[in-house]
């Protein structure tokens, strides 16, 4: 069924989008609603959100901690910074990657449970990096296991978020991907005192145990709205997925994505150590990757009612302007009080940009495959974090300065916004006595027969 968004919920500059979506997909669904289909009595768009906030506090809380274990890693395992940094890099890549995938295993067997598996891999394989000896163990654990981890249950959690609101779209993905920012600004300090007291080994134990163990309670909770129910075919057109990857907005979005991506991370890898070449202590670090996460938590949150009124597109590109903007401060070696707001602004934008990205797709392809179309856009930031902070470290080492890299870093994420904000070229869109000015419309044949990726059965 089609649904058009009413003219409350139109982005300024984008007229009235068509998305294609379930009949009660832009309303909130109550609590009672599903205590008649006989979902748990607890489910409902605010308890979704807080499970949602608690599992990325957990996981990714965990995952932008890395810079704190970062030297630690490379001086027992005799490594440099840039095969540190591809340890991070190989994360995120398949956290991003393997969304498409997790994405549509949601779609089919219900995000909870994808959600909680996740969780799961990445507490185990956090545990398991306790014991890691080489670079190339850690590459495997640290890198591929929970990533992989990541994979499995960021995308699902995200996506499970949006469908349950439409006016205020903004607001609840801004609060419930603000955990990730809370935890980013606890995770790191908490990481900080195990290791002084323990060793980082005990510590990526302990964390692990943790992210698995409160990770899979929080996952029973984020499910989808009763209307939606779990795709069960194992079909699919792949006709779909190839209209799709032509509409104009997907690709502009996908651009800006894959743009964004090569530097977005590069300050949470690298900031410790590039606060220690400009005289900061290593202990007074941490506190960097803290107020990051601050930083991070507030702009999720004072973004998210700022966008859904001057339209959320358009904010997201303002907001990756401003970020590279603010390389330009990167490059300055004053001391802890000039990184601390560098490393404050930095996440207030930072954290808006990937609270909003999620919302901006739902604006555009809303429908009860919005998991695996979420997850085929994160694929964008797959290479992204694997080239780009390893890359930045490489640079360092081989130049000895940062001026360079920080100045393409700034480049590519004005580009960025650029193509998150700017209309999509409407080429051969047109025909020969076609009514102009009409409002632009996400037009996708077959998108309603839409299904997950074909998987085998058990």
């Amino acid at each position: 069924m089609r649904t058009k968004e009413t003219g409350t919920n139109a982005q300024p500059g984008q007229g009235q989008a068509v998305t294609y979506a379930a009949p009660n997909l832009s309303r909130e669904v109550p609590a009672t609603t599903c205590r008649k289909l006989g979902l748990p009595t607890t489910t409902s768009g605010p308890v979704v959100v807080a499970a949602v906030f608690c599992l990325v506090f957990l996981v990714m809380g965990s995952a932008f901690s890395f810079s704190t274990f970062a030297s630690d890693l490379g001086h027992d395992l005799h490594a440099g910074s840039g095969s540190i940094s591809f340890i991070f890099g190989c994360a995120m890549a398949l956290l991003y990657g393997g969304g498409l995938f997790s994405g549509a295993l949601a779609d089919r067997i219900g995000t909870h449970r994808v959600a909680g598996a996740g969780a799961l891999v990445a507490g185990g394989s956090l545990v398991a990096a306790g014991a890691v000896g080489t670079v190339w163990e850690a590459d495997v654990t640290l890198g591929a296991g929970f990533g992989l981890g990541l994979a499995i249950c960021y995308t699902p959690a995200v996506a499970a978020v949006q469908p349950w609101f439409d006016r205020n779209r903004g607001i609840a993905s801004g609060i419930a991907l603000s955990g990730t920012g809370l935890g980013t600004l606890v995770m790191p300090l908490i990481a900080r005192w195990l290791i002084d007291e323990e060793g980082w080994r005990t510590a990526l134990i302990l964390i692990g145990i943790g992210v698995g163990g409160f990770g899979f309670l929080a996952s029973n909770w984020i499910r989808r709205p009763p209307g939606l129910a779990p795709t069960a075919s194992s079909q699919r057109s792949f006709r779909t997925f190839r209209e799709l990857l032509r509409d104009p907005s997907f690709r502009w979005l996908y651009l800006g994505g894959f743009l964004s991506s090569l530097v977005l991370l590069v300050p949470v890898v690298h900031m410790i150590p590039h606060a220690t070449h400009a005289g900061v202590a290593p202990r007074d670090g941490a506190w960097l990757i803290s107020m990051l996460g601050l930083g991070s938590l507030v702009g999720r949150l004072i973004f998210g009612p700022t966008a859904d009124r001057f339209g959320r597109q358009r904010t997201l590109g303002v907001l990756h302007v401003a970020l590279g903007a603010l390389f330009l401060v990167w490059t300055m070696r004053v001391g802890f009080v000039t990184l601390a707001f560098f490393a404050f602004a930095y996440g207030v934008c930072y954290g808006a940009t990937i609270a909003l990205r999620p919302a901006v797709i739902a604006d555009y392809f809303a429908g009860p495959n919005l998991a695996a179309v979420t997850g085929l856009h994160y694929t964008s930031s797959v290479l992204g974090p694997l080239i780009g902070p390893a890359a930045f470290g490489y640079s360092v080492d081989l130049w000895g300065s940062d001026l360079i890299a920080s100045c393409v870093a700034a480049v590519c994420l004005v580009a960025a916004g650029y193509f998150f904000a700017a209309e999509p070229p409407q080429i051969g869109r047109r025909r020969v006595g076609a009514r102009q000015s009409q409002p632009r419309r996400t037009r996708m044949r077959g998108l309603t027969s839409f299904r997950p990726l074909a998987l085998p059965t058990t």
